[in-house]
């Protein structure tokens, strides 16, 4: 995916998943949040240099819409094979949900 078709998804507020390298395993975990807002086209002031300097320390750059509360998150996230590991990865991050990519679902934290 193009740098500047990231920036019009994050902008648009749409869900993507952009792989940065290419381990791509079934289960995606958040690990870092680069923005929060609900309005990210009028908020993300450093939404060119975070796209443009993409850390590849992770591997997936990804951007979610919190239908509840109309948030919008940008995330680098990992990816796990397995789903147990996955789930106790988000838990020690207190995130509520990760995303199985094969079923194209989110798994809620319980």
């Amino acid at each position: 995916m193009k740098k500047q078709t990231i920036i019009n998804k994050i902008n648009a507020k749409e869900d993507f998943s952009h792989y940065i390298n290419k381990d791509k395993k079934r289960y995606i975990v958040a690990l870092k949040n680069l923005h929060t807002s609900t309005n990210p086209s009028m908020n993300y002031f450093n939404i060119y240099n975070d796209i443009y300097n993409i850390n590849t320390d992770f591997n997936i750059l990804g951007g979610w819409q919190d239908k509840k509360t109309n948030k919008y998150y940008v995330d680098y996230c990992n990816t796990y094979h397995n789903k147990k590991e996955a789930i106790k990865k988000a838990k020690q991050l207190k995130e509520v949900a990760i995303y199985d990519s094969k079923e194209n679902k989110e798994i809620l934290i319980k």
